[in-house]
């Protein structure tokens, strides 16, 4: 079975969408890379300097291929695969001491150091970043909330267990808000500082990894981190490089059976277990977040074993050999055939109007709209904004459109345009 048939076996309702961004990789010019020190370092936790060479080179390489290609790395979990490296009789800091937070720089530096030097073989600048998944209040949301609560307090109709009460219900509702917000806040002006930085200096690299010092949610580091910075800088594509790699049924590490993804819809229900949920949490929300973002950012799943991986990702070999050849890939590419911001051709189609010989021929020949009146038969159950296939009368599909109204209140018998021809596809 080649590539083909098994998405037309498996991926049938996303195939279109897996192609389209497949095909799309090769001309990415922003691309954030994702990569856990797992990936850079031994089981011992001592890093990995081959590695570190091998993954150098292979950015350089694809960077240095293209003069309006830039790549922005973000560190994983750098903290705590090295921090035994440095402190002594495995002593364990807390994490608001300042010792913590020197050993955060001290990690940090040395890690923007090693790739300081790498790059500089291949002409490249790197610079670091420490950023923090919370971010700074700089929306004047905590002298808001001091304000409120010292309104509460000064209350003289309101007894104190009322006025503890109701602190603590304000900082509840306040607590996600200002978290999010802020974060926003943070990741925007990243933004600006990176364009900045392309626009300058475009042959820089910036190594950003995540002051953890400042972090309260589990799911904010990592991938899901990354996720949030690529769709601050407006990415074209996420790497993320892990080292169990690809997206698989069951862990592969913990069965023999586990099975690969080559392709993932996070715009579909998620066919694993509760467990196995709980333990993809991290890259799902990644992948979620950047195909529900307005321009859908491809999210890439692989392992690096082997040198050259990130460049034959992103050369049109490799994806000419997939989308042409039925070569299978050796990464999962996430994409979402519900965002209604790709094309309409390749979009998941979730029902079919069949319409009339009338009708067929106002839209081949005279390039209308189509009507109520051309309709006679809805199949599925469907959404207004939803997209659907357009069927003549012998039930072959000669095109796909944006449907205005609901399966439900077509065959109401509504008397409108159903599909306006801007939206429309023909083949």
């Amino acid at each position: 079975m080649d590539f083909f048939e098994h998405l037309d076996s498996e991926f049938a309702y996303s195939k279109k969408a897996f192609l389209y961004a497949l095909g799309r990789l090769p001309e990415s010019k922003t691309i954030v890379i994702n990569i856990g020190m797992s990936s850079l370092s031994y089981n011992t936790g001592l890093l990995n300097i081959r590695n570190f060479k091998n993954f150098i080179t292979d950015v350089s390489e694809m960077v240095n291929a293209s003069s309006r290609r830039h790549v922005i790395i973000v560190i994983s979990d750098s903290l705590e695969k090295t921090k035994h490296q440095y402190l002594k009789n495995n002593d364990n800091p807390s994490i608001t001491s300042g010792l913590y937070s020197a050993l955060v720089t001290l990690v940090h530096n040395d890690i923007v150091n090693i790739f300081c030097d790498g790059f500089a073989n291949f002409n490249l600048r790197a610079i670091g970043f420490s950023i923090s998944s919370v971010g700074a209040d700089t929306t004047g949301e905590l002298s808001k909330t001091l304000n409120a609560i010292e309104r509460i307090i000064s209350s003289k109709s309101t007894n104190d267990e009322n006025k503890i009460d109701s602190v603590k219900e304000l900082l509840d509702k306040k607590k996600n808000v200002t978290k999010k917000a802020s974060f926003n806040v943070t990741a925007k002006r990243t933004a600006e500082t990176l364009n900045g930085l392309f626009r300058h200096f475009p042959r820089t690299i910036p190594i950003i990894m995540e002051d953890i010092s400042y972090k309260d949610s589990q799911l904010e580091e990592g991938d899901l981190f990354a996720a949030k910075i690529a769709t601050a800088v407006n990415a074209d594509v996420v790497l993320s490089i892990s080292k169990k790699g690809m997206l698989y049924t069951v862990d592969p590490e913990k069965s023999e059976r586990a099975l690969p993804f080559f392709c993932f819809d996070t715009g579909r229900s998620e066919p694993f277990s509760e467990s196995r949920k709980s333990s993809l949490a991290k890259k799902l929300n990644a992948a979620k977040h950047v195909n529900a973002h307005s321009k859908p950012i491809p999210f890439v799943l692989t392992s690096y074993n082997t040198p050259y991986t990130i460049c034959n990702i992103f050369e049109h070999k490799t994806s000419d050999g997939i989308c042409q050849k039925g070569e299978y890939p050796n990464f999962t590419l996430f994409t979402n055939s519900r965002n209604p911001s790709l094309p309409i051709e390749v979009r998941h189609v979730m029902g079919q109007v069949v319409i009339d010989s009338n009708a067929e021929k106002a839209l081949i020949n005279d390039k209308r709209s189509l009507l109520s009146v051309g309709v006679i038969k809805v199949e599925g159950d469907f959404e207004a904004k939803s997209v659907v296939a357009i069927l003549n009368k012998d039930f072959l599909e000669i095109g796909r459109g944006v449907i205005n109204y609901s399966s439900i209140e077509i065959n109401s018998g509504i008397d409108a345009e159903v599909i306006n021809r801007s939206k429309m596809r023909l083949e």
